[in-house]
């Protein structure tokens, strides 16, 4: 398989979570919701619900999709907005041939950078990558168009049923996003130096063992950083707007680096564990992939570990592709979308491309290990639709469990 010029999608995500910090003043936002789904459409509503797994949300249409019938613009430049390095570049190239167009591709490195540049102009759109965490504030905003479903066949055709029917719980009825990747977050081990067994006992303690004191990353990301330790206290709510449950996951974060002498970083898992630096670290599923085409010239791919929860879920979540009201060759846009979804495109992609997996019908697990996209050692990095349905979630905070978890978050970046 071609060894790609690998960076991770998710580079620089230590500020995420104070995004809506940025954003002009919304409506009221309540953290319940009476009735899931019941989020009227038409008029922008007085009350805006926060979206959960257990209580997903239909977005308001705001305005109607493109006709059908509308022309592919031609000749056209569609701009791209995503992470660096999130699309092979022979995709992209493929897509310019085939549709008589060019493709300005730029990039950000924070979700947080993304969304103050479009809210402010600076950037405007053909299609941009939010998360799923980001897509009701900028519906609400009037920054998404709604998709036409006929022009994007590939979505219902290739991709799980569970992003269609009905939808994922952030954009019931898909109206406003698909799914472009999955993802799981767990702990990267080298297996020369932590045995399977000692990971599976270990579980998310191993970022927290004594053993490997000054070889421990962690990444720089509030969200997940938070999120992990919630999970690694005993709680299931990756969500919490409880003070006691944030002030625990902030002190165990603490314990981590300055107790253990962990560090915080962007690119622990696929440069620095392959390199040895690092024994044990927080790590996405492709982040972990990624590594083995860091590994020093004559290691094998198998002394990389990859441990998420079997017995129980973990975090999970996906990244998603929209078209921003401000996108100026929008039937062009939908063409780009239904490009990606197609099943060889979008699996080229991933096995040599972003090592991040899209969530297609047509990927069979065993499959991937056996053709080599995915090391034998790295075969828990495989997400399946079931962990995606079952797994926890990072979604929107409340403004109030906001101000805790960047409370938190000052404290342990203070503190590093």
């Amino acid at each position: 398989m071609r060894q790609p010029n690998w960076m991770s999608r998710r580079q620089f995500m230590g500020r995420t979570g104070r995004a809506a910090l940025a954003l002009p003043c919304l409506p009221a936002i309540l953290a319940a919701c009476s009735k899931p789904g019941s989020v009227p459409t038409g008029t922008t509503p007085s009350v805006r619900f926060l979206a959960r797994p257990d209580k997903p949300v239909s977005l308001p249409l705001r305005g109607q999709p493109i006709p059908t019938d509308t022309p592919i613009e031609k000749g056209a430049t569609l701009f791209v907005y995503n992470w660096a390095d999130y699309i092979w570049k022979k995709t992209i190239s493929e897509f310019e041939q085939k549709f008589d167009c060019r493709v300005e591709y730029t990039s950000f490195t924070s979700l947080e950078e993304a969304l103050q540049k479009i809210t402010a102009g600076a950037i405007r759109p053909d299609v941009y990558f939010p998360g799923p965490s980001y897509i009701g504030r900028l519906v609400y905003q009037d920054m998404l168009q709604p998709l036409n479903h006929d022009l994007i066949p590939n979505m219902t055709q290739n991709v799980w049923t569970t992003f269609w029917d009905p939808g994922p719980w952030y954009d019931q009825g898909w109206r406003y996003s698909v799914p472009y990747t999955v993802l799981s977050t767990g702990v990267a081990y080298r297996r020369d130096r932590v045995s399977d067994e000692q990971a599976a006992a270990g579980g998310y303690d191993l970022l927290w063992d004594p053993a490997y004191n000054g070889k421990i990353s962690y990444y720089d990301s509030m969200p997940d950083a938070i999120g992990m330790a919630i999970l690694r206290n005993g709680g299931t709510d990756v969500n919490s707007g409880d003070p006691k449950t944030i002030d625990a996951a902030r002190d165990a974060i603490l314990e981590l680096l300055t107790g253990l002498d962990g560090r915080l970083t962007y690119n622990g898992v696929y440069v620095k564990l392959p390199a040895g630096e690092f024994t044990v670290a927080q790590a996405w599923s492709g982040d972990t992939v990624a590594a083995q085409y860091y590994l020093p010239k004559g290691t094998g791919t198998d002394v990389l570990g990859y441990w998420h929860p079997q017995d129980r879920p973990g975090l999970v979540g996906n990244d998603i592709i929209s078209i921003p009201t401000s996108a100026q060759s929008p039937r062009l846009a939908h063409e780009f979308i239904n490009f990606l979804l197609d099943a060889k495109v979008g699996f080229e992609n991933f096995a040599y491309w972003t090592g991040y997996m899209p969530p297609f019908t047509s990927i069979d697990p065993d499959k991937l290990v056996a053709q080599g996209v995915i090391p034998k050692s790295l075969s828990t990095s495989v997400v399946t639709q079931d962990m995606m349905e079952h797994g926890y979630q990072l979604a929107e905070l409340s403004p109030a469990a906001e101000d805790l978890w960047t409370s938190a978050w000052d404290q342990i970046k203070a503190g590093a």
